[in-house]
């Protein structure tokens, strides 16, 4: 199948999916009833990630159209990085639950509570998800100047240089973190792991030839590979991308250990009215269902998920469990 059919066949998938999701979120009785709310207010959106950062790219390209079909005065995204996203999600919880401030956060949400033992809140008790914006794979890329040809070469060196290769991420905690850190527990690297407020800054750094590699979200990767300014070497998912046709996958290049996909959802305060929430989540799902939103989507390499709020909330909860364990298995710390 060429790159333009299946191109098309994920935008035809896509809007039956997240149709039969917004049918299901408008039909609900509290979404009528929600109608006094908002009332033509800015909405807030906090982003635990640096402005052009994956999360931060997907927010924006969704809050235009959320705004519409909330009716609301609009959507303001507000990046505040650090701490793995914790900065902005705690800013989150001490906010008034009224729905006018929300949390764009990465699948990092789900990693904090293992990487973070005091939080000043209760991921699962203080934060609710409204629904996923989507799930993006990562890429490995490098700088074409380092001579890597693939993933194998990048252990290969590392093994025979101790301590010597290092590796970028957008965080402690974040997606990018954690798919090098599992590549370097799988392989038994010694590497030094070199954790930058957002992914732009580890970029700029892996493009002036700093960093022998960096996991970057799709959002991120895409252009600068395309544009020739970076090398990928694989992709995170069990198989290639329609995206990267030529990218070979991370199991494809034996590495399996290391595919990690993170997704990027919403979140309100737990406080939030139900009726709220409800509204909330019915323009989200009407937003993303708009064909130019869903394209936008897609071309960044961003896959709709079509889940309801109730089904994401126990799969967040059930990635908490998971990340843990992988995490204290693994003796992976924020700093390494």
């Amino acid at each position: 199948m060429n790159r333009t059919r299946a191109h098309e066949m994920n935008r035809r998938q896509a809007g039956v999916a997240v149709g039969a999701w917004l049918v299901s979120a408008s039909a609900t009785p509290a979404f009528a009833q929600a109608g006094g709310w908002p009332r033509d207010k800015v909405i807030r959106l906090l982003c635990g990630v640096s402005a052009g950062g994956g999360p931060d790219l997907v927010a924006r390209a969704v809050a235009p159209e959320l705004a519409r079909q909330l009716n609301a005065q609009g959507v303001i995204v507000e990046n505040r990085p650090g701490a793995g996203g914790s900065i902005a999600t705690g800013q989150l919880v001490t906010a008034p639950a009224d729905g006018y401030t929300l949390l764009a956060a990465s699948s990092a949400h789900a990693v904090n509570p293992a990487f973070y033992p005091h939080l000043p809140y209760d991921t699962l008790r203080d934060i609710t998800a409204i629904g996923p914006l989507g799930s993006s794979m990562f890429v490995m890329v490098t700088n074409p100047d380092k001579g890597y040809a693939s993933v194998a070469d990048v252990v290969a060196r590392a093994r025979a240089q101790p301590g010597k290769l290092n590796y970028g991420s957008g965080g402690a905690g974040s997606g990018s973190h954690l798919n090098s850190a599992k590549l370097a527990s799988a392989t038994g690297m010694d590497v030094v792991h070199i954790p930058f407020r957002g992914a732009p800054e580890a970029v700029t750094e892996l493009i002036a030839g700093r960093l022998d590699w960096v996991f970057l979200a799709a959002p991120n990767a895409l252009p600068l590979v395309k544009s020739g300014r970076i090398q990928a070497l694989a992709v995170g998912p069990a198989a290639r991308s329609s995206l990267l046709p030529n990218v070979p996958s991370m199991t494809e290049a034996g590495f399996p250990e290391a595919a990690y996909s993170s997704w990027v959802a919403l979140f309100a305060s737990a406080r939030t009215p139900p009726l709220i929430l409800d509204r909330l989540a019915a323009g989200l799902g009407q937003s993303i269902a708009v064909p130019a939103v869903r394209d936008t989507l897609l071309g960044m390499g961003v896959e709709p998920m079509p889940i309801s709020a109730a089904r994401f909330n126990q799969s967040v909860r059930d990635e908490v469990a998971a990340m843990g364990k992988l995490i204290k298995d693994a003796r992976i710390k924020p700093g390494e």
